[in-house]
């Protein structure tokens, strides 16, 4: 397989070209194609039921929504180093003007449980039975994800990480809206700074066709990772969180492995 066609898969995968696809959905039938078996078992969680509205006027057969489910991987940011044992779910429809052909994005929030930090406060394993010591994270959008960025780069997602510990309050994250986790995800191999080494991540294959669905890895080893903000009054325990995870992280020490499928559909085919 040639590089040029791995990146048109891998953009359709991450839908960049989900206007074409709704050109063709609606150029001939669903049912010309035949359907492809399905030869994976798909994650919980790849529905459709957050599919955002439309903006007034907008015609749904040049629209798709996409449903990415983040099943498994790694997330390592300084000292904390988490399984994703529990998926999260990022939706969004992509729609082309019909005039203009200019793509237009809508994003909802990402949707997942909060994940157990293992070891809690103090970072030792089994010292977390109480829950004053436990912690908990949980990823949220800081920007819109960004699709095909560069060469190497084919999604963009800007994070801050949400502490919850009884202790830290509700407004303790780790990056924020002006500073965020920048993650430059690619199928591809990295170049980080020392001291991690080159990963790969692995193009998409197509898994189901009803609904379409895609399954891929994507890697970045490459990121900093600032300091926490907002963790109890007037940010009295952020140094505790910053000294937990070892913040800040810089670039070169912080993993993230995404194993990730991805359902799309056009929003003439959904229910109404």
């Amino acid at each position: 397989m040639t590089t040029a066609t791995v990146r048109r898969r891998a953009a359709m995968a991450l839908g960049a070209v989900t206007g074409v696809l709704a050109l063709t959905a609606h150029a001939a039938p669903a049912s010309a194609a035949p359907a492809l078996p399905v030869r994976d078992t798909l994650p919980s969680g790849l529905t459709f039921e957050d599919c955002p509205a439309l903006p007034a006027g907008a015609d749904p057969t040049w629209w798709n929504c996409n449903v990415a489910v983040i099943a498994g991987g790694r997330l390592q940011i300084g000292k904390i180093d988490q399984t994703i044992d529990k998926p999260l779910r990022l939706t969004y429809a992509i729609g082309y003007d019909p005039e203009t052909l200019e793509q237009k994005m809508i994003a909802v929030p990402l949707k997942g449980d909060p994940v157990r930090v293992t070891g809690g406060i103090l970072g030792v394993p089994g010292t977390d039975v109480l829950p004053v010591l436990q912690v908990n994270a949980k990823p949220e959008l800081a920007a819109d994800p960004e699709f095909n960025v560069d060469a190497g780069t084919l999604l963009r997602l800007k994070l801050k990480v949400g502490v919850q510990n009884p202790l830290v309050g509700d407004q303790c994250t780790i990056g924020t809206k002006d500073d965020p986790i920048t993650l430059n995800l690619t199928i591809g191999t990295t170049s980080p700074p020392p001291p991690n080494q080159p990963i790969s991540g692995s193009p998409p294959v197509d898994v189901s066709s009803d609904p379409l669905v895609f399954k891929l890895k994507l890697v970045d080893n490459a990121f900093a990772v600032p300091k926490s903000s907002g963790c109890g009054p007037a940010g009295l325990f952020n140094g505790i969180v910053d000294w937990r995870a070892g913040l800040p992280a810089k670039a070169g020490t912080n993993t993230v492995v995404f194993d990730q499928y991805l359902a799309s559909k056009a929003y003439t085919d959904l229910p109404a």
